[in-house]
């Protein structure tokens, strides 16, 4: 009977709470107080607003003023200065909330309050008067008044503080006696101490010949302004006293005893309280009042239900069960995380004792395990919105199930879209019936939630002939309707807290935290099957991805800290995942920047751990990235997305079977400008250059990019110019949620030295192809440089650009070159390696001519032109009197420099540049030069 009534109650309370044409707030379950408000005085209930706030600031002082007592209790001092401090007394503090404090709060040590009480200071005194005001002693015997005003505190033993409160105590009682008995507030106080000294006398076990009746009386002749009062007076008192001691209690102690004094007091209050208060049942109110009894609400049912062995009552518990949820969706998430942390145990699939095949058997023969792990998954599909910590219990069920190899196929093809008979409640042909996935169960008795558990306890009484597959079969079917894959499918629906608690849930599990694995293949399919749950998480929220994504990626890098953190199979599973998220993310443009930031964040930590998952996962991510760059390009807005993007299609696009997809990819991206940008400009060059580098790469598709990379030049030219939109660029600077680690680098797009730096990209890029293994590529590296020194004629280059950039790119070319060839001819039967490598360092040499000879002007407007001139000499001379060991001198390089140097000084001179000028020694250091390096030129180019 008690069970039912408390079931019925949270019927009722959820009705009230859960109403489906009610939607208005309930506010917060507690309130902070504050500012300072009397917490004695009492509010009518004339508008419900104010009335609600006012109940929940008194709920909140009350729980406060608990909290002051423990701490009074330890020390007095500091707990009347956390009143101050929780605003529950002003300042200066009122004498009248230290009496009340005192009056009112159980449990506070009755020695303290009694000293505090006797202590001669004026407040001390004020705090007293107010104490002994809040009493009515109408009605009242004397020694009933008296025992009282003693239950709420102790006597002190010093003999003024005694006089001092029993002063108090005769004022109060003289001015409302009932009667003429007395004659002044004198005669009370005498009286009060000779009936302490009775109870002393009468109780104390030390004194051992005790008062009479006549005794008493006597020594209390003539105490009544000379009068003596009345004999049956003195002996009822006498007799109260001997028979019923007056208690002493020190510690607070909560007494329940209907003694006289209570009655009395009882009574006495009534007149004054309302006889009864109007319950409207106000939605807030209702919730409110559960939330003072939801955890020992929770516990019950568990305990009943464990017990429990008739159906209608585990069918009662259900319906609890459903009603607290009800309940608890509205701000008492963790009501609903300890009921579901209850029912997960009942499940037996948390059992860490148990082998899989006695979980199973369990699970197969008991009812029980077969009503929790419904009502479990039906709680996370339908409030699902209000669940936090109880998503871990949850996903630990889950994977025991998967691990059982009980959960449906439809839960493994979370990509897909739902069936029918997962998501539409029917009646499935197990014949169980099951909660609509409505998140309201708004008709508790419409609802059929009996009828729908009904049908599970014919499965317990099946045929002792059952055989195993039949079990595994029936299984399946209850599991079949928990509906697991709604669950992420549907979690776009839920509140971000939790959505964030079951992302950490699932990416501890992946990461291993709380399982054990008994086998790899055990543990790579947990994880896998983790991961695509993370997945279709990710896949159902891209609409909000940059309110959740950091807190799943910060759970991503915790886990990476674990100490016995293993990231094989995790990193691997997570890559996958990952670029399924981040394809769908990026199939429609993007507001910010910032989830893209977040996705790439979570990818590159993922690899990083591992770097071998780039192998392993080079298809996968080959043709991810492929798809990213050939149909969404355009979403692509930071440089970190650029980066990562690029990167991974240049590391994975060495192997043989991703080659021709990856390299396809990149040609399509530099071949459309509309798809190159500022932005991802030097992450083309880089992948470009990584595709090139590959030892047996096609000779046609390397031409490819390398006349590619040539014509990039005039993309540079237009971002110069202004002349060009450039999308991604826009993009990047309009956006303003941009990490730190990036601002730098795109703050000056727009500017010429970060075009010019752009194009020295592009040319160090082609220095470092020019010394590829393979002469063909070298060759055509060399060859592509010129082209684009020749397009790059456009850009302005200044004096200092000039020589700069030809120090990084051309002077750098021609000395590795020298030092590659010089190498070689230090090896043995290395003649051929040796001849190409002087055929390409020619190659080099012409190109150097020509570009000087083309920025000649700009490079002559230097004060360094002098010092220049002369690294160009040194160069011509180094290739001149190259010695390449047992292979002779250069002969090619011999017949070379000297067209080079004629071709050179014929057109400085042409230009005035190489004049003999007074205060001028150029003309002489390069004579000197000439006659050093080639001197036939000596007669030719400086004539007498």
């Amino acid at each position: 009977m008690a069970f039912e009534g408390l079931v019925i109650i949270i019927h009722n309370l959820a009705d009230s709470i859960d109403k489906e044409n009610e939607s208005s707030p309930l506010g917060p379950n507690s309130i902070p107080v504050t500012e300072y408000r009397p917490f004695w005085e009492e509010t009518p209930k004339e508008d419900m607003e104010t009335w609600v706030e006012y109940v929940r600031v008194r709920k909140m002082q009350k729980k406060k003023i608990l909290i002051a007592g423990n701490h009074f209790n330890r020390d007095d001092k500091k707990g009347l200065e956390y009143l101050k401090h929780a605003q529950l007394i002003s300042d200066p503090p009122n004498p009248k909330a230290f009496a009340f404090f005192f009056r009112y709060t159980p449990g506070l040590d009755r020695n303290v309050i009694g000293e505090f009480l006797g202590d001669p200071d004026e407040f001390h005194l004020q705090v007293l008067r107010e104490f002994t005001e809040m009493f009515l002693f109408s009605g009242m015997v004397l020694d009933t008044a008296l025992r009282t005003y003693l239950e709420t505190f102790r006597l002190p033993g010093e003999s003024q503080k005694i006089q001092r409160i029993l002063e108090a105590f005769s004022d109060k009682f003289y001015e409302q006696q009932s009667s003429d008995i007395f004659t002044s507030k004198d005669t009370v106080l005498i009286l009060c101490y000779s009936l302490i000294m009775l109870n002393t006398d009468q109780h104390n076990p030390q004194v051992k010949k005790k008062m009479t009746e006549e005794e008493f009386i006597r020594n209390n002749r003539g105490i009544n302004a000379g009068q003596d009062l009345p004999r049956e007076y003195l002996s009822d008192l006498f007799h109260s006293i001997s028979t019923n001691a007056i208690a002493v209690v020190s510690q607070g102690v909560v007494n329940l005893d209907m003694n006289p004094s209570r009655w009395i007091e009882l009574i006495n209050r009534s007149k004054i309280t309302q006889p009864f208060i109007q319950c409207d049942f106000d939605r807030r109110m209702c919730r409110d009042m559960f939330a003072c009894m939801a955890g020992p609400s929770v516990a019950s049912l568990s305990s009943f239900f464990e017990h429990a062995d008739d159906d209608e009552l585990l069918h009662e518990c259900i319906e609890g069960l459903f009603s607290i949820a009800r309940i608890a969706q509205y701000g008492l998430e963790d009501t609903l995380d300890e009921l579901i942390t209850s029912f997960c145990k009942f499940t037996t699939l948390l059992n860490p004792y148990a082998s899989p095949e006695e979980t199973l058997f369990v699970f197969s023969h008991d009812l029980k395990p077969k009503m929790s792990t419904i009502a479990v998954f039906t709680i996370a599909n339908s409030y699902g919105n209000s669940i936090r910590g109880g998503w871990k219990n949850i996903i630990d069920c889950l994977l025991k199930l998967k691990r059982l190899k009980l959960l449906p196929q439809s839960v493994f093809e979370l990509g897909i879209a739902p069936s029918p008979s997962e998501d539409v409640p029917t009646t499935p042909e197990s014949g169980v019936f099951f909660p609509s996935h409505d998140p309201k169960f708004n008709n508790r008795h419409g609802s059929g939630i009996t009828s729908r558990f009904s049908q599970v306890l014919s499965l317990d009484s099946s045929e002792d002939g059952l055989t195993l597959g039949t079990e595994m079969e029936q299984n399946l079917k209850i599991i079949k309707q928990c509906r697991v894959g709604s669950i992420f499918r549907n979690s776009s629906h839920i509140h971000e807290d939790s959505l964030d608690n079951l992302g950490r849930s699932l990416i501890f599990a992946a990461a291993g935290k709380g399982q054990k694995f008994s086998t790899p293949i055990e543990e790579d399919e947990t994880v896998g099957f983790c991961w695509d749950l993370i997945t279709a998480v990710g896949l159902a929220n891209v609409h909000r991805f940059h309110l959740f994504w950091p807190n799943f990626h910060e759970y991503l890098v915790t886990v990476a800290q674990f100490p016995m953190f293993s990231p094989v199979p995790f990193a691997e599973k997570a890559i996958i995942g990952l670029l399924r998220v981040c394809l769908s993310l990026l199939s429609t443009p993007q507001e910010d920047k910032l989830p893209e930031e977040c996705i790439f964040k979570s990818i590159n930590l993922m690899w990083k751990l591992d770097r071998e998952i780039l192998d392993t996962c080079c298809e996968f991510i080959t043709q991810s990235i492929s798809s990213l760059i050939n149909e969404h390009s355009a979403n692509l807005q930071t440089q970190m997305g650029w980066k990562s993007v690029l990167h991974l299609l240049s590391v994975t696009g060495r192997h043989p079977e991703c080659y021709d997809l990856g390299v396809d990819a990149l040609i399509n991206l530099l071949s459309d400008g509309t798809k190159v940008s500022k932005i991802n400009y030097p992450f083309c060059v880089d992948c470009a250059f990584g595709f090139v580098a590959l030892r047996n790469s096609p000779l046609e598709k390397n031409h490819k990019i390398l006349d590619l990379l040539a014509d990039s030049v005039n993309f540079l030219i237009q971002w110069h110019n202004g002349q060009y939109s450039d999308p991604g660029s826009n993009a990047s600077l309009g956006s303003s949620n941009s990490s730190s680690s990036l601002e730098d680098s795109v703050r000056n797009l727009g500017s010429t030295n970060y075009i010019i730096n752009l194009f020295v990209k592009l040319g160090e890029a082609f220095r470092k192809t020019s010394l590829s293994r393979r002469e063909e590529i070298r060759n055509y590296a060399i060859k592509s440089l010129h082209k684009s020194f020749s397009l790059a004629e456009e850009l302005v280059f200044n004096s200092s650009l000039c020589i700069n950039c030809f120090s990084l790119v051309i002077f750098a070319m021609v000395d590795d070159l020298h030092e590659k060839m010089l190498e070689y001819s230090r090896r043995e039967n290395a003649e051929r390696e040796m001849r190409g490598m002087e055929g390409t360092l020619k190659i080099a040499m012409e190109i150097l001519t020509d570009v000087y000879l083309q920025f000649l002007k700009p490079l002559s407007e230097n004060p360094g032109f002098r010092t220049f001139w002369l690294g160009i000499l040194r160069r011509m001379d180094t290739c001149m009197k190259a010695d390449l060991g047992p292979y002779s001198a250069s002969i090619v390089l011999r017949e070379t420099v000297p067209d080079l140097l004629r071709r050179i000084i014929n057109k400085m001179r042409e230009n005035e540049l190489l004049e003999p000028v007074e205060g001028d020694d150029m003309w002489e250091t390069t004579y000197i030069q000439i006659q050093w390096i080639c001197p036939s030129l000596k007669d030719e180019l400086f004539p007498l």
